[in-house]
């Protein structure tokens, strides 16, 4: 069984295709998932503000939505990146890559929960950032079961390994540096969040390119290419489906975050003029 994911000395003999990247499309990936961070500072602040359960929860999915489709398109820009050699090409089966997006919202979500908690001791940050590292490494090789090509994956143990301890190391990091960032606004203080969405965003850039160092592409004479006419996309149908998904959701995400922000603003000074008058 392992010899279908792992690869093993059975497969000493195949061809393994080389692995080059568009730098652009890389910078881009980052970019994306450093926007989405950024943004998931304005909604961790809503969730802290919500007055009852019920508006609190509405700010969790919300900043999981947002966060982890931050994540989810910073894989696939990343894999657009992904230039094999021989001229392959993948196509990328619909419902997987769905499913790799739930993975990364789930784990966002948790994250979310964690730091706009009062509570944020040293055994709670080991057990978000294991909780957010496996999610987004869950996420990453869902969404490379996704791919459907006339090649086989199997994944390197120590690097594959890697990937994940890379992931639960980074996002214990990033998860303190987010409940840094939130007690520095709540106390008034300098928060460097822009720092901070920097560190984060490579901390999931590093994971995914770990997991592509794990990553082999062989030729065996096997294939997951999977049958024609499939519900499968092509990389240009891809690339449109999450600049639109990214767009809308990072776009409105940071959009409502602000207007409630101000509203509550608002609701504040008037409340303020109405007892000093």
């Amino acid at each position: 069984m392992l010899s279908e994911f792992l690869l093993m000395e059975q497969h000493s003999d195949a061809a393994v295709i080389g692995q080059s990247y568009d730098i652009w499309l890389v910078f881009l990936s980052y970019a994306v998932v450093v926007f989405a961070s950024y943004t998931s500072f304005h909604l961790v602040e809503r969730v802290i503000a919500a007055s009852n359960p019920a508006a609190r929860m509405k700010w969790l999915v919300i900043g999981a939505v947002a966060m982890g489709t931050g994540i989810w398109t910073m894989h696939f820009v990343a894999m657009l990146a992904l230039e094999m050699g021989y001229g392959r090409t993948a196509r990328y089966d619909l419902l997987i890559t769905a499913l790799s997006a739930v993975f990364a919202m789930a784990a966002s979500g948790f994250a979310f929960n964690f730091v706009s908690r009062k509570s944020r001791g040293v055994g709670r940050l080991v057990l978000g950032g294991t909780v957010l590292g496996a999610g987004i490494g869950l996420m990453h090789y869902t969404g490379m079961a996704a791919m459907r090509m006339d090649t086989v994956i199997r994944y390197d143990p120590i690097w594959f390994g890697a990937s994940i301890v890379v992931a639960v190391l980074l996002s214990c990091l990033a998860l303190r540096l987010m409940s840094y960032t939130v007690e520095a606004r709540e106390n008034e203080k300098p928060d460097h969040r822009m720092m901070t969405a920097l560190v984060m965003g490579l901390s999931v850039t590093l994971m995914h390119y770990t997991g592509m160092a794990a990553t082999n592409f062989l030729l065996t004479g096997e294939s997951n290419a999977g049958a024609p006419g499939g519900l499968a996309l092509d990389d240009s149908k891809l690339a449109l489906i999450i600049g639109v998904v990214a767009l809308v959701v990072l776009g409105l995400s940071w959009l409502v975050a602000n207007a409630e922000k101000k509203r509550a603003f608002n609701t504040r000074n008037l409340q303020s003029s109405e007892q000093g008058a």
